[in-house]
């Protein structure tokens, strides 16, 4: 197990009442929140801890209460994510603030986690198309749509000006198809249970927003990949079954693709920062290598 904050477990798992509760794993370690697996009376748990402010940023109540209803909405109810356990002392709530964190505890799935492969993202796609038709539920996402805080960005960097005109080309994502999202659409947030239907995890933006932001997310993000050397190639098979398994039946036009990856230029962009500014250069380039392969994929895609 790695170092932990000096934090009293003892006391936050018995606020869900858990018995002899045994640390068996902690996920992301690098990371400023705490994913802990626990094992207590022969049951697997998630506690998730997550820092109350973090990199200057505080994470409001708001935010944490937005968190547990897409767990519940989607866990409890739909059973497509992980359920999400109340407190011993209250049915109506599930978490609590402790030593500058918000806790809350989640059922653990057992599965193996989703991978770049062609049969898993068609099953990725096909659970996000689940996800975006789900009605009933009204929270919105905490992802931020509006592309205007951008165009502050990088004005240091040769490739300003470019960058200003992709950001004019941009729509208002608010106007198109709002639904139920997930924000971060990739295998390294779903899983493939043992019965074979598959689950999504990290719920932490989910809610109602723009569906091209989510399907846009791998086709540059993910699909486009790197060596250290910063070698690019792009993984067309990845991103035909992905598309494949969403739109059934060819059914995906000229529009719906060009609006995809407006999506998808908006969520690489979001990122750009969030690396440190010797990465803002290699993702600039990763932007515009992603770029050129729209055209080659449609192509592909006429063919099939």
């Amino acid at each position: 197990m790695q170092t932990l904050p000096n934090l009293d477990f003892t006391a936050i798992f018995s606020a869900w009442g858990l018995i002899s509760p045994e640390l068996l794993e902690r996920f992301h370690p690098d990371s400023p929140r705490i994913i802990l697996k626990v094992r207590s009376e022969n049951h697997c748990y998630i506690l998730k801890g997550i820092p109350a402010i973090s990199d200057g940023r505080v994470i409001s109540e708001q935010t944490i209460q937005g968190n547990v209803c897409a767990h519940q909405f989607l866990g409890n109810q739909k059973g497509i994510a992980p359920r999400i356990f109340s407190l011993k002392d209250g049915a109506d709530s599930y978490y609590l603030k402790r030593d500058g964190y918000w806790f809350y505890l989640l059922e653990f799935l057992e599965g193996r986690p989703m991978q770049s492969t062609p049969a898993d993202e068609f099953l990725l796609a096909q659970t996000a198309r689940t996800l975006h038709t789900i009605q009933g539920y009204s929270l919105p996402s905490s992802l931020n749509e509006n592309k205007q805080r951008f165009y502050a960005w990088f004005s240091n960097h040769p490739f300003k000006a470019a960058f200003n005109l992709l950001l004019d080309d941009l729509p208002d994502f608010s106007s198109y198809d709002r639904c139920l999202i997930h924000t971060d659409l990739g295998p390294h947030n779903a899983l493939i249970r043992p019965d074979g239907r598959a689950a999504l995890i990290d719920l932490d933006d989910c809610g109602i927003g723009s569906r091209y932001l989510d399907l846009g997310w791998p086709f540059i993000m993910q699909f486009v990949e790197h060596t250290e050397d910063m070698r690019l190639s792009y993984r067309f098979d990845l991103a035909e079954a992905f598309l494949k398994g969403y739109y059934p039946s060819a059914s995906l036009s000229k529009k719906e693709y060009d609006l995809l990856w407006q999506g998808a230029i908006y969520m690489h962009i979001s990122y750009m920062q969030s690396y440190g500014p010797d990465a803002v250069q290699p993702l600039w380039n990763i932007l515009q290598f992603g770029l050129a392969q729209k055209p080659l994929l449609w192509k592909l895609l006429q063919t099939q």
